[in-house]
């Protein structure tokens, strides 16, 4: 029999303190407000991509008579979210390492799915989805929420911010990524054959300057961390990407700064 090939992406964004902090922030009631519709206190749930776990932890809450796996590559982030599900006495909770492309779960073995912003960081979405199905019972719900950086807009708007933009995506892209998956995530889900499927949309943004500051503060850190791979590709030299470090900070303490990304979302079902 042919050995199954392993895939596994780099994550390009890193894992850097004001990254995974931002992560941290992120709440059920907002980021998965889609698909919690779609749950009940019964159901066993799977996260992949669970990052720190607090989206995780929420999902846990609901399906509060049921059991959710929350499945990571990173062995880092499984750590902290094993230590937040703690801290907030969850016990029908369990974390583990594991790849999107191959589940270690029994065909039919959790009733929904959900996977936020980790399909824009796979070169296989579909091979992901299908993979998914697998482990879906029959009539199992699946909901993916990812943004679309061909929606993101910055005000002001100069020539260094659209530089940083472009670098983002380029790094992406340069890992395996897809910064405009969103936009196709009904026809990835009725390609990897599942049925009903249903697109919705939401939108982030920072109006506040304690707001704008976080994200400027965290897309000077991104451009540091991307600095050795933009190099190497002459995407940029070291003391451009100095300039644009500082320009990201700069921007978001400008007193008009203002950010707004479009995170596209959609539900599945399987027959």
């Amino acid at each position: 029999m042919k050995e199954k090939k392993k895939e596994c992406e780099k994550y390009s964004p890193g894992y850097s303190k004001k990254l995974i902090q931002s992560y941290q922030r992120r709440k059920v009631n907002r980021e998965a407000i889609f698909f919690t519709p779609h749950l009940h206190s019964k159901m066993n749930l799977l996260d992949c991509g669970c990052g720190p776990g607090t989206i995780t932890v929420g999902l846990a809450k609901i399906v509060s008579e049921g059991k959710v796996t929350g499945i990571d590559i990173e062995v880092t982030q499984i750590e902290k979210a094993k230590k937040h599900a703690l801290d907030q006495n969850i016990s029908n909770i369990q974390f583990q390492v594991a790849n999107i492309y191959e589940l270690p779960f029994s065909d039919n073995s959790f009733d929904a799915v959900f996977s936020h912003a980790l399909m824009q960081h796979l070169k296989h979405p579909l091979n992901a989805l299908k993979e998914i199905k697998r482990v879906l019972k029959p009539r199992g719900v699946v909901g993916l929420r990812d943004d679309d950086q061909g929606s993101l807009i910055l005000s002001p708007h100069n020539s260094s911010m659209n530089k940083v933009i472009e670098l983002i995506k380029k790094s992406m892209k340069h890992y395996g990524g897809n910064p405009k998956v969103g936009r196709q995530h009904r026809e990835l889900l009725r390609k990897a054959g599942f049925i009903n499927v249903e697109a919705s949309s939401s939108c982030e943004y920072d109006g506040i300057l304690e707001e704008t500051q976080k994200r400027g503060d965290l897309a000077a850190e991104l451009i540091t961390y991307m600095t050795e791979t933009a190099v190497k590709m002459n995407w940029a030299t070291i003391d451009e990407m100095k300039k644009l470090s500082v320009d990201c900070k700069n921007w978001g303490r400008n007193p008009d700064a203002f950010d707004s990304i479009i995170w596209c979302e959609a539900v599945g079902w399987k027959e």
